[in-house]
């Protein structure tokens, strides 16, 4: 369920929701949410980079991440740069406006504040990006989000569990994907660098494992386009 405010965040949870898409940001959550929540086992993506890429795209300040670069798609990464391409007389007034002031946009504090809460009282949070709207690509913008989720005081570790075990929760997909254990599929990311010392490095892929067979980020990226 999209539920951005409290209000209905918690009448969709009443109704039976049991997923929850984007972030609670309009007030803290309280105990009644958190109850429901609960009761339901719902699930909670937060999402908090989606706007922050809105932002970044319209003023025409968005910048691609070395991750981005080596992985993103490049029509996508290409058209990231329309903007400055197009007649000022041909753009929205507000788009322009954002590019003539362009500021430096933060994530909500109260989401931040909210995936704590939400994360602390053992409500099973999955990592999503909502990728497809403007300046969150597809991919890459995983690695964004997962570092801005530390700023609401997540572990690494607690990072890499909502986009392994419970991000296979969300899918339905635990008995077979998610962990590493007897029996699941043996699909693996190999990294160069630790990601529980900074969920930075989870974007230092050395190699990729997929149906038995040993794949390079570069070429997984190639053959993907």
């Amino acid at each position: 369920m999209h539920a951005t405010e409290l209000v209905v965040a918690k009448a969709s949870l009443r109704a039976g929701a049991d997923f929850l898409v984007h972030s609670v940001e309009d007030a803290a959550v309280d105990e009644e949410f958190l109850a429901l929540a609960k009761k339901n086992r719902a699930l909670y993506c937060p999402t908090l980079f989606v706007k922050l890429g809105y932002h970044y795209a319209l003023s025409n300040t968005w910048q691609p991440t070395e991750a981005e670069r080596r992985l993103a798609d490049p029509q996508i990464l290409a058209a990231m740069s329309d903007l400055q391409r197009i007649p000022r007389e041909m753009l929205p007034e507000r788009v322009v406006k954002a590019m003539n002031q362009p500021t430096s946009p933060k994530p909500s504090a109260i989401a931040l504040q909210n995936l704590r809460r939400v994360w602390d009282a053992g409500i099973p949070v999955v990592m999503g990006t909502d990728a497809g709207n403007i300046g969150t690509l597809h991919g890459p913008s995983v690695f964004r989000e997962m570092e801005i989720m530390t700023q609401a005081g997540l572990t690494p570790l607690q990072v890499l569990r909502s986009a392994t075990s419970n991000g296979a929760r969300a899918m339905g997909m635990e008995r077979d994907i998610g962990t590493l254990a007897p029996g699941k599929l043996a699909d693996l990311v190999i990294l160069d660098a630790d990601p529980l010392a900074d969920v930075t490095n989870l974007s230092k892929i050395h190699r990729v494992i997929k149906d038995g067979k040993l794949v390079a980020p570069a070429a997984r990226a190639s053959a993907g386009n």
